[in-house]
Order: structure tokens, then sequence, then C-alpha cells
């Protein structure tokens, strides 16, 4: 009796499983994996790769700005690395070394999709790039800087 209990409690936890390894959040629907990029997809405009700097988190790898198709990114590298964190978020920053997060002072790509890895960002059409400065990883939670990137 107890063996049947088992078997049958067994299946449904592995369905459970499943479905938690399966799990993807609908805000992962702004970032376009670069593998399923299309060959002709090439950047047309690339802006040179700027380092990931550490500042209360280590983060590694860099980041540059894309255009594609006529379409803008933010692109970090296959080195990319930063810690996990509650609410992180990938800013366009205007200032080198972000020290101000008053909503006036960046531009917002949505959350931070993976800590590890090759990805891009979709840049909104409406954004004025002229005076960004920077790509940062911000614990909007905790008002902390992981990381940033300099252009």
């Amino acid at each position: 009796m107890k063996r049947q209990l088992i078997n049958k409690l067994k299946f449904p936890g592995l369905m459970l499983v499943i479905a938690m390894l399966s799990y993807q959040p609908a805000t992962q629907a702004n970032v376009t994996p670069l593998s399923s990029l299309p060959p002709q997809a090439l950047a047309q405009n690339v802006s040179a790769g700027a380092a990931f700097v550490g500042e209360d988190h280590p983060t590694t790898g860099s980041a540059q700005l894309v255009e594609i198709e006529g379409e803008r990114y933010l692109e970090f590298d296959a080195a990319f690395r930063t810690d996990a964190g509650p609410d992180l978020v990938v800013l366009l920053h205007k200032e080198a070394v972000p020290t101000s997060y008053s909503s006036e002072n960046y531009i917002n790509l949505g959350q931070v999709q993976r800590v590890a890895g090759k990805q891009r960002y979709a840049i909104p059409a409406e954004a004025n790039l002229e005076s960004i400065q920077s790509a940062v990883i911000w614990c909007r939670q905790f008002d902390v800087t992981f990381g940033y990137a300099t252009f």
C-alpha cells in the first residue's frame, strides 16, 4: 500500500520539477538571444566595447551599443558576469560613474535576464543616446550599483 502511494506521488513531483525547470518569466521578451538572430542581422553600427567595473558586487565582461537593421541594442559579451540580486535592472546612464538614480538620469532597459553570458537589450526608438555615458547593473530595491561600463 505504501509503495503504491509513493509511486503515485513520484510522478506529480516529477511534473512539478519539470515545470519549475522550464519556467521562463514573461519579462524575458525584451532580450533577443544572439544565437536566434538570422545571419543577415549583422551589426551595422557598433560602439567600442566598454569593460564593466564592479562597484559593490563583482561585475565583469563588457557592454556595447549596436544597431542592427535600424534597431538599437545594448549588448553584453559572453564574458559578462555579475552577482544575483533582487530587482536588478539594466540602465543606460547619463553619468560615466553613476551616483544619482533619479529617473531623469537614466533609461531603464528592464530587468536583468541572466547574471552571466551574452545578451542583448532593446533600446526604445525614442531614447536620446547623445548624453548616455554608461551601462549600469543596478539593484533598484536596495539602491546599490552592482557594476557599470563607461562608454
